[in-house]
């Protein structure tokens, strides 16, 4: 049970996912249409379907900040299902303070340094370029 029930509500998250990313329009980023600066946020949906899709690197290029996220739940998961079955392992840096407050730092330069630098901008967004998948 404790792989089974994971791995069917991803099946499933997965799939509505790329159900509504596929058929729905999708709106722009309130911040993003009325300050005209990227918020820490921007391209995070271009992003998951990006990764939805198999693009890695235009997962990264259009928000890093999903597949980081991914990569600590999933550190998280192992841990918990390790203990399930008895084992005591543990990833020293998910359980340190500092390395959340580092990480949020770093998160916030990504946020402001994006509206300056256009090679990690994402795309899509100011150029008029639009990702199909269709």
């Amino acid at each position: 049970m404790v792989f089974v029930i994971p791995a069917v509500s991803l099946a499933v998250f997965g799939a509505a996912a790329v159900f509504i990313l596929s058929n729905f329009e999708l709106w722009q980023c309130p911040f993003l249409s009325i300050f005209h600066v990227y918020c820490a946020g921007c391209g995070a949906t271009r992003a998951a379907t990006a990764l939805l899709h198999g693009d890695i690197l235009l997962s990264l290029r259009q928000n890093a900040v999903i597949i980081a996220a991914i990569i600590l739940a999933l550190m998280w998961y192992i841990e918990l299902v390790l203990r399930v079955f008895g084992k005591n392992v543990r990833f020293p840096l998910i359980h340190n303070a500092k390395f959340y407050y580092i990480l949020l730092a770093v998160w916030l330069a990504y946020a402001v340094l994006r509206n300056f630098i256009p090679e990690i901008a994402p795309v899509g967004t100011r150029a008029g370029l639009g990702i199909n998948y269709n």
